[in-house]
């Protein structure tokens, strides 16, 4: 019983716990319960914050008890937190969703962090989320925002075949994403190119407040896209009015690419222009439609604006504006530029025709401007030929061809050009035979007159196609030949010029009669001189040119070397009747020849006038020694003795002063003036030793001693004076010279100067130590020993004036001018210029003057040295040409431009030598730098137009006009011209022409690009 009751006791107790415990768990349900109810009431009420404490106190009460309502809540607390953009809300939602799976809430938590993550702008884990639901549980307003929100995050990572796909379910319904999906849905269709579904889907937009201010933009594309023209005119200038800054530039293209398109050019450029003008950036193929559309209208000028934009790649477009914007050129009449435009053109193959076009038609504008300074005309028309053979302009190129060969100016590179074609037709060997002579005489007028020699034989292959040409190549061969003296070859050349038929024609044919006569006159040929001489004086077309006086004076000189003196003395009556070159040698050779026929009353009476009519004649110290002389044969000592005192006095550095102060000696002693006559005789001993009139004075010594009954004083003056007074040494003086001196006329200059060297050191003041420091000097010089030559030719020159002097200047200034002594070799000129006799030393001396300063850039000087060469009489013109330059140069250098200019025009006149180009060049540079841009310009043309053979100077010159373009803004014009250079200079020429040009272009298409890279950081991109 006991047992009985412990047992039920035991179970009530049981019973009651229970009791306890489940009571206890229901007021934990139902405060969580209500907690959780709270959190909803307050989450449908928006107030996420509040809701979410709610509802995770509630997760608190619930424990570990997985009750429906536990996972609700915090489903609810991970969406609150998704609502309030909390830091751990896709954290929370991941984990509700991993911890629960089953859950009937998940395909909502998938939805709501596809929906969380769009609205972080996390569009690729917005899809992740999205494509876990299943749409099917969702009700029509979360399908709709599916749709829209999971197509737009496929449209933002361009996904667009799904994007589309999704837009398309919800494009035709009636809900609030009806109009951005339809929009969405149409712009894929847009990019896709299907253009037809994409205009319906925008038309159905046109009156949407949100999209309609786009999506006319979007039609007005489709429209001109699809070709619709028509509705693209109609359509879009309604809309362009309305645009916004950013977007009218665009649909002006769009309306004016429709005008362009249906070829109505002129309703379409005010389009193009509004968009050239206003467009962030405007493409090559915009400016070349703009240019088109202008050059359709005949609006050339505004045409030319645009092609030249539209030329900035080498592509078919840039090959097509410039074939069109030579025609503009044309056009307005500036064919320089065309010829320009169509060369460049031409380099370009995209369009064959085009190029075929554009190829002969700059070859043709080449030659018909006689532009073509590094031979493009030639170039061109060759390759013309070589690419197109069967062309139907062929004929007319061949013809061209050998034109451009006739009147090219660059006769250098046109005659490499036609020596590289073997099988020559006869139209070639005509352009042949004339290149080739005009290039010889462009050798010859440089001063290369062997060359000039080889290409008039070249010449002289073709003879019978241009008879005159074929004289005037011998003629100029001879002169040639003439320069390198060898005078018996110009004779044969000569005489080949007076019996080739049409020499007869020509102005050389009288002087070739002439140049006959100097060159018998040369080779001492005096005799056969003499008729050429006569025939050209007597065929001279004028009485009293310089030449005519001149070729008196050889006739006279010729019939003077063969003692001939009375006809000799006719002759040079002639000369100075006719008075125009030489007078002065003339009256002095006149009276010489009277003296050699014994009649010094005539030669004193010619010799008078001499010094009467020319006072600074160099023939006056002569003319005065040989008065002297006639004189003395009148017996007029006075007379006489006046003349040599004079010569004395005034001439101190004549050669006739050592003889003169022997015939005062001998004048003075025949009248018993002893101490006179001893003060001019011992003036010669001393000044002169070892000459010959040295020897004569010392013999009128000694006479005046022995008269004077003091030999003694005689034996002791004359031990005094050295060896060569010693008459045993000077026998061992003389032999020993004599034995050198016969070798060195031999021409056994290695023997000779061993003889030499051995006589100078034996007889360091003997009688003929100047000849043997002169003769040696002279073999040093030609075995090359400039060294020692200096030293014998300054021992001659440190000397009184001699024989030898003047030829000891003339070589020593030679070898220091060579060696670049400058100083040395102005010294050498100078004395020169002071003691020579000779014109042609005279001459030399002053060059050398002129050449020394130059080097020595004294420009003053220089200035001064060149005025006195161009006052000389007999100066070639060569030299009066270079004369002209460095003057030039040195006032240039100065900066004295307005006298430099003076002699730069002058030389200007044949730009065919090279001092004539580089003065022409520098006229340019000078108004260039002058700022007289115009002025620069146009000399630069007409540099152009005057077809120099002188490639680098003209290159210079194009160079400058580059500069002059830049100058003017006119880049299109600097760049091509730059570019000409770059194409056509020679490749292989050792200056900086190429390089120049080069690095001037370069800048250019630099700055192009910093200009286009600025504008393209500036612009806004336009999307529609």
């Amino acid at each position: 019983m006991i047992q009985k009751i412990r047992k039920l006791l035991f179970a009530l107790l049981l019973f009651s716990l229970g009791i306890s415990v489940f009571g206890q768990k229901n007021l934990i349900f139902t405060d969580a319960d209500r907690l959780y109810k709270n959190g909803v009431e307050l989450f449908n009420k928006e107030k996420y914050g509040a809701a979410q404490e709610q509802f995770n106190e509630a997760i608190n009460l619930y424990g570990k008890n997985n009750h429906e309502f536990k996972a609700n809540a915090e489903y609810y607390s991970a969406l609150c937190a998704i609502e309030l953009f909390n830091n751990d809300a896709e954290y929370l939602m991941a984990k509700f969703i991993a911890e629960r799976p089953e859950n009937s809430k998940v395909n909502s938590a998938y939805f709501n962090m596809g929906k969380f993550q769009y609205r972080q702008n996390r569009y690729a884990k917005a899809i992740f989320w999205y494509t876990k639901l299943n749409k099917h549980k969702l009700n029509k307003e979360e399908l709709y925002e599916y749709y829209f929100k999971l197509g737009y995050s496929y449209f933002v990572t361009k996904d667009f075949e799904k994007a589309s796909a999704a837009f398309f379910e919800i494009k035709d319904v009636n809900t609030k994403y009806t109009a951005p999906a339809n929009y969405y849905y149409s712009h894929i269709a847009y990019q896709n190119k299907n253009y037809e579904t994409a205009l319906k889907g925008f038309q159905r937009l046109t009156d949407n407040e949100t999209f309609a201010p786009v999506v006319p933009y979007y039609i007005t594309q489709i429209y001109y896209l699809q070709g619709k023209y028509n509705e693209v005119i109609s359509y879009a200038p309604a809309l362009i009015e309305s645009a916004s800054a950013k977007r009218a530039p665009e649909i002006a293209k769009i309306l004016g690419d429709s005008y362009y398109k249906k070829q109505q050019y002129a309703e379409g450029v005010k389009y193009l222009e509004m968009h050239a003008k206003n467009a962030p950036k405007v493409e090559s193929q915009d400016y070349y439609q703009l240019g088109y559309s202008y050059y359709k209208i005949k609006l050339y000028d505004s045409a030319v604006v645009s092609f030249e934009k539209a030329v900035n790649n080498n592509d078919q477009l840039a090959q097509n504006a410039y074939f069109h914007l030579a025609d503009c050129y044309i056009e307005l009449g500036q064919k320089n530029r065309a010829q320009q435009a169509f060369e460049f053109a031409s380099k370009l193959d995209f369009d064959p025709q085009i190029k075929e076009e554009a190829l002969f038609n700059y070859a043709l504008l080449t030659y018909e401007l006689f532009h073509s300074p590094f031979n493009e005309a030639i170039d061109a028309f060759q390759q013309f030929i070589k690419l197109y053979p069967n062309s139907y302009r062929i004929d007319d190129a061949y013809n061209f061809l050998v034109m451009a060969y006739l009147y090219t100016g660059n006769y250098k590179e046109a005659l490499n050009s036609l020596d590289k074609i073997k099988d020559k037709d006869h139209a070639m060997k005509e352009a042949y035979q004339k290149v080739a002579y005009y290039r010889g005489l462009e050798l010859y007028n440089n001063l290369y007159f062997e060359q000039s020699i080889e290409t008039f034989d070249k010449s002289l292959q073709y003879p019978a196609y241009n008879k005159a040409i074929s004289a005037q190549g011998h003629y100029w061969k001879a002169e040639a030949l003439y320069q390198l003296n060898d005078f018996q070859k110009a004779i044969d050349e000569y005489n080949q010029f007076l019996i080739t038929p049409g020499a007869f024609q020509l102005e050389e044919y009288n002087l070739a009669h002439y140049n006959l006569g100097y060159s018998h006159f040369k080779l001492k040929q005096y005799t056969e001189a003499i008729p050429w001489f006569r025939k050209y004086s007597s065929i001279a077309p004028n009485d009293s040119t310089p030449t005519l006086s001149d070729t008196y004076n050889r006739i006279g000189d010729s019939y003077f070397m063969n003692k001939t003196y009375w006809m000799a003395i006719d002759y040079y009556d002639k000369a100075i009747l006719t008075g125009k070159m030489d007078k002065d040698y003339a009256l002095f050779q006149r009276g010489f020849s009277f003296g050699l026929l014994t009649r010094p009353e005539k030669k004193i009476e010619s010799l008078l006038r001499l010094i009467t009519e020319h006072p600074e004649s160099a023939y006056i110290d002569d003319a005065l020694f040989e008065m002297g002389k006639s004189y003395l044969e009148l017996k007029n000592e006075d007379k006489a003795y006046e003349c040599y005192l004079q010569v004395l006095n005034d001439y101190p550095t004549s050669s006739y002063l050592k003889n003169s102060l022997v015939q005062l000696g001998l004048i003075s002693y025949n009248k018993d003036k002893n101490d006179e006559a001893l003060k001019y005789y011992q003036r010669v001993v001393e000044d002169f030793p070892g000459t010959t009139e040295a020897k004569n004075a010392l013999t009128g010594i000694k006479n005046i001693y022995v008269d004077m009954n003091n030999v003694n004083g005689y034996f002791s003056y004359v031990n005094g004076l050295g060896k060569f007074a010693d008459v045993s040494l000077t026998e061992q003086d003389s032999l020993t010279f004599i034995s050198a001196e016969k070798l060195y006329m031999k021409g056994d200059c290695s023997g000779s100067i061993e003889q030499f060297k051995n006589y100078i050191q034996k007889y360091n003041d003997g009688n003929f130590i100047l000849n043997a420091h002169f003769y040696i000097a002279d073999c040093y010089n030609r075995t090359g020993d400039k060294e020692n030559a200096l030293k014998s030719y300054n021992f001659v020159i440190s000397k009184p004036k001699n024989t030898f002097t003047e030829q000891a200047l003339l070589s020593a200034s030679v070898l220091n001018y060579r060696d670049s002594s400058y100083n040395d070799a102005l010294d050498h000129y100078k004395k020169l210029e002071e003691v020579a006799e000779l014109n042609s030393s005279l001459i030399d001396a002053r060059i050398g003057q002129m050449r020394s300063y130059f080097q020595l850039k004294d420009n003053n000087n220089t200035v001064l040295a060149a005025d006195k060469v161009l006052h000389t009489e007999k100066v070639s013109e060569e030299i009066m040409r270079e004369a002209r330059y460095k003057k030039g140069k040195a006032l240039y250098a100065d900066k004295k431009n307005p006298l430099a200019l003076d002699e730069f025009r002058i030389l200007s006149h044949d730009v065919n030598s090279a001092e004539g180009a580089e003065s022409k060049y520098l006229i340019c540079e000078i108004y260039f730098n002058d700022k007289q841009t115009a002025v620069a310009e146009y000399e630069i043309f007409d540099f152009i137009g005057q077809k120099t053979s002188q490639e680098y100077w003209l290159a210079k010159t194009f160079i400058l006009l580059a500069d002059v373009y830049i100058q003017k803004k006119d880049i299109f014009q600097a760049k091509h011209t730059l570019k000409s250079i770059i194409d056509n200079y020679n490749p292989d020429a050792k200056d900086e022409i190429l390089n120049t040009a080069k690095e001037k272009y370069n800048k250019i298409i630099e700055d192009e690009k910093y200009e286009l890279t600025k504008k393209k950081s500036e612009e806004i991109e336009i999307t529609f």
